[in-house]
């Protein structure tokens, strides 16, 4: 099993206390540039950080103002030391929204100070909204089988519907699952095209990654047989482009044959019960 260098965007990075990457308040004070502040602290280290985007509001509480000056948008990197990553212009009416690239730093903590200390009468609150976290991230690329499921072999009741479904056989009186159906088309014995799937079970956040390279160009549904709790899929390109336009549970999309498809199955960050299905790939008829 190979691990893959997966670059996507963290989609659940404004979710705070729960999320594996969301951030909080930190519980004690930081003074950065002469000023003691509040940073932000990420729940887990944010591993190979490449783009940030965070909504900043200022409210003046002292007499004087912190705003119309200098500001420095910062990260600490998980070395400890604290990096500049915006020096800008505080707006009149206190509000910002720093969305820069980041070159790659595992980062912990983000803060938001004046570039000086203005003076101990000008008092500030701050309020920050993560809205996009761009992140590299060391995953398994997990396997897809065949056999499981099949789509090819239509029942007609009362017209034919084409569903996924099960095979089984009685064989010796017991009922073993079928892997493969040969079918006889013009005299030809024909298996019937493959579903790729695979079974998955999770009990909290976490993302698993599929590769997928069609045989054939054309339609293909991924969906998934949902069994219990809140699985989220999401489909990209090789070059980790998002091209699924968000999380789907059923979906169908036009792909190329040859090319490397990725697709990751999410544990919805605010699922507390366990989540289990099987996420099921196949060429439409």
């Amino acid at each position: 099993m190979a691990n893959v260098k997966f670059q996507y965007d963290y989609p659940y990075c404004g979710q705070n206390e729960k999320a594996r990457y969301g951030a909080q308040w930190a519980e004690s004070s930081t003074t950065l540039n002469g000023c003691t502040t509040y940073a932000m602290v990420f729940n887990n280290t944010v591993p190979g950080c490449r783009h940030i985007k965070v909504e900043i509001e200022i409210e003046n509480t002292g007499s004087g103002t912190v705003l119309g000056r200098s500001w420095d948008f910062k990260i600490r990197k998980s070395s400890g030391s604290w990096s500049d990553l915006k020096v800008f212009t505080m707006p009149d009416d206190g509000i910002y929204t720093v969305d820069c690239d980041v070159s790659g730093y595992d980062i912990t903590q983000i803060a938001c100070v004046p570039s000086s200390n203005p003076g101990s009468s000008r008092t500030w609150n701050s309020w920050f909204s993560v809205e996009q976290l761009t992140i590299t991230e060391s995953v398994p690329l997990e396997e897809l089988s065949t056999g499981t499921f099949m789509y090819g072999i239509f029942p007609n009741r009362a017209g034919v519907s084409q569903e996924i479904t099960e095979v089984f056989a009685n064989v010796g009186g017991v009922l073993q699952p079928v892997t493969d159906v040969l079918v006889n088309i013009g005299g030809t014995l024909t298996s019937v095209p493959p579903v790729h799937s695979a079974h998955l079970k999770t009990t909290s956040e976490k993302m698993t990654l599929y590769g997928f390279t069609p045989s054939d160009s054309g339609t293909y549904k991924i969906c998934q047989k949902k069994l219990s709790g809140d699985h989220e899929i999401r489909l990209y390109s090789e070059d980790f482009e998002e091209l699924s336009d968000g999380y789907f549970y059923s979906k169908s999309v036009s792909l190329t044959a040859g090319t490397l498809y990725y697709i990751t199955v999410t544990h919805y960050y605010n699922e507390t019960d366990e989540s289990e299905s099987d996420l099921q790939i196949y060429k439409e008829a």
